[in-house]
């Protein structure tokens, strides 16, 4: 019986060089194009080995990971962590909680380390290193512009994690793909209870006509109008106040704020 791997990857052609490699070794490939499909995919069936990029729309490689890590436990499957932009962030990788990390660079170099990789973990599959491991990234070096953008990426995230309300982020098909640590608080639930469940489905039933009716509205309406209803959440009086997220191409979903009002 072959060993079922899945590769998470916002690089379609990347996804294929590692699915082919893979495939070639025995394994049957589940493809995943981002963090979001990645969930989704992730839940269909059990798999042996993971590849996860680090950077990818919506649910991103960290966020994946973490949702791995919290459903199946510290050790369940090997989780490799590849990235065009590794080298600048090697001095937070122990923040990630992957197993193995590769830097994406010649294809050529970096087929012989996969192989080697997957040689590794084959012959001890039951063996992973006590802390991420690095793979050799000679060649590759930091660029300033990179890691000056990462370092961007990274503030913006501790404000969004520092806010005192609750934030959540939509994705176009009503499903969540973003939760700060003070929405988790109000809602009750885990990140393996929420990211990528349809919004609707964690509200309570009497929020569910307020919440869908206030999406279709503000995604109708003129850009940045905004639209705010309360319900009882367990036992809490919430605010929940919602935007659309706009882009040139249209809305591209909605964020909602959720507050106690309790504590205002």
């Amino acid at each position: 019986m072959s060993k079922e791997a899945l590769v998470v990857d916002a690089d379609y052609f990347f996804v294929e060089f590692v699915s082919e490699l893979l495939a070639k070794r025995g394994y049957a490939i589940t493809k995943a194009y981002d963090g979001k499909d990645g969930i989704s995919k992730l839940q269909d069936q059990p798999h042996d080995i993971m590849f996860v990029d680090l950077v990818m729309p919506k649910v991103d490689g960290s966020q994946f990971i973490d949702f791995v890590r919290l459903k199946y436990g510290p050790n369940h499957f090997p989780i490799v962590a590849l990235s065009g932009v590794m080298v600048e962030q090697l001095s937070s990788l122990s923040e990630i909680g992957a197993d193995y990390y590769i830097a994406k660079g010649p294809i050529d170099k970096l087929t012989g380390q996969l192989n080697a990789l997957m040689a590794e973990i084959e012959t001890h599959p039951q063996s992973p290193p006590a802390k991420g491991k690095i793979l050799e990234t000679s060649g590759v070096y930091p660029r300033r512009d990179t890691v000056g953008l990462l370092n961007a990426l990274k503030f913006h995230r501790a404000v969004i994690e520092s806010l005192a309300v609750g934030v959540m982020v939509i994705d176009i098909d009503a499903r969540i793909v973003n939760v700060n640590p003070a929405a988790f608080e109000i809602l009750g639930k885990s990140p393996t209870e929420v990211l990528n469940r349809p919004v609707l489905d964690i509200f309570p039933p009497a929020a569910k006509p307020k919440l869908g009716g206030a999406l279709k509205q503000v995604a109708q309406l003129p850009e940045k109008t905004k639209m705010s209803f309360l319900s009882d959440f367990n036992n809490r009086s919430i605010r929940t106040s919602i935007s659309a997220i706009s882009q040139s191409a249209g809305n591209a979903g909605w964020v909602l704020v959720i507050e106690d009002t309790n504590c205002v």
